[in-house]
């Protein structure tokens, strides 16, 4: 199941080039971590530019997580804000997310903001 949210992130990634010209290079790193006794995987999304040398392409880090699930949606975002579009706000899970974790998918220490009515 989990895998689903990679190839959609994929899609996005490879519509994003095939329509707007913007390479996007998804990357995943694994390592074993002895205080869980488990691999950990982290995902990160970069932007390829080129150099000002022009020699070699700059990889801008712009996105970091460890859920495919907020990967997927960031990539949604991502999209979203490409095409002029304005971004959901009605999804709960990533609103869930998004609080928690922030943008780097890393447990936020602030505490999430909470509408008054």
């Amino acid at each position: 199941m989990a895998g689903k949210y990679l190839r959609t992130a994929k899609k996005l990634q490879t519509a994003c080039r095939k329509v707007f010209g913007i390479k996007l290079l998804i990357n995943q790193r694994q390592w074993f971590s002895n205080d869980k006794d488990m691999a950990i995987t982290v995902y990160t999304v970069n932007e390829v530019r080129p150099s000002d040398e022009g020699k070699r392409d700059l990889n801008i880090e712009i996105f970091k997580t460890y859920s495919q699930v907020q990967l997927a949606l960031f990539m949604r975002d991502y999209w979203y804000r490409l095409n002029g579009w304005e971004v959901p706000h009605d999804n709960a899970k990533w609103e869930e997310i998004k609080a928690k974790y922030g943008q780097t998918g890393e447990p936020s220490t602030e505490e999430p903001y909470q509408e008054t009515h």
